[in-house]
């Protein structure tokens, strides 16, 4: 049903009461408030949607306390459901002709590598790839900020685009972290540090691991990442 200029302000009132701030839980329970709305509203037919909200829906939920639990829970429903997702997307490239694709590129890193015999490209390729998913995230994360922004709906953040951009942000860490104890472990270990600078095949691993993220990374984006407002 199509809400008056006043119920709408009602519902976002509540929702904002409830401290929900994200996309995902305020549009979904917007839809549950307006669709119990429109169903008691067929017994009740001078009900109005401030007193549906406060003397139904909530005691419904148990209180305002039990509302937020169901929250809370679908909060970890969504930031699970990312990380599964781009666990499964990872794990493609090893199933079915992707795995050929893996294959190739992994030879071709490292036929690269034998023949160059120069660390500067293994390590230029390396930190692209970690690079280019966390400049995607920040330039699409602005994006739905304006859309917000422009829009204002009443919620300021999209929990998917959030847990994208913070994973992005744990890989560049962990990259500089492992950067830093190859560097370390390069002068302490003779054996590292002919097989770091000396081995291609262990050259081309590390840069297929690299365009592996990457790939995962750039694929979930391309999915599940929102820069722009779909409802309001």
């Amino acid at each position: 049903m199509k809400l008056t200029v006043e119920q709408h302000e009602q519902v976002v009132f509540y929702l904002q009461h409830l401290d929900i701030d994200s996309q995902e839980l305020f549009e979904e329970f917007y839809d549950h408030i307006v669709c119990s709305y429109e169903a008691r509203l067929k017994n009740e037919t001078e009900l109005d949607m401030k007193s549906h909200i406060w003397q139904h829906l909530q005691p419904e939920f148990g209180g305002v306390g039990e509302f937020k639990k169901v929250i809370k829970k679908h909060e970890r429903a969504i930031g699970w459901s990312v990380s599964k997702r781009i666990i499964t997307t990872g794990l493609l490239a090893f199933k079915g002709k992707n795995l050929v694709y893996s294959i190739a590129i992994f030879l071709a890193a490292w036929g690269l590598m034998a023949t160059a015999k120069n660390l500067t490209i293994m390590t230029g390729l390396i930190i692209a790839c970690f690079c280019l998913p966390i400049i995607i995230a920040i330039t699409k994360n602005y994006q739905f900020k304006k859309s917000v922004r422009e829009n204002q709906p009443g919620y300021y953040r999209n929990m998917r685009n959030s847990s994208m951009l913070l994973i992005c942000t744990l890989g560049i860490y962990l990259l500089y972290n492992f950067g830093r104890l190859i560097y370390q472990s390069l002068d302490n270990y003779v054996g590292f540090n002919q097989l770091y600078t000396e081995v291609p095949l262990f050259q081309a691993t590390l840069i297929v691991l690299a365009i592996l993220y990457c790939y995962t990374m750039l694929t979930v984006m391309q999915e599940d990442f929102k820069t722009k407002l779909l409802t309001t």
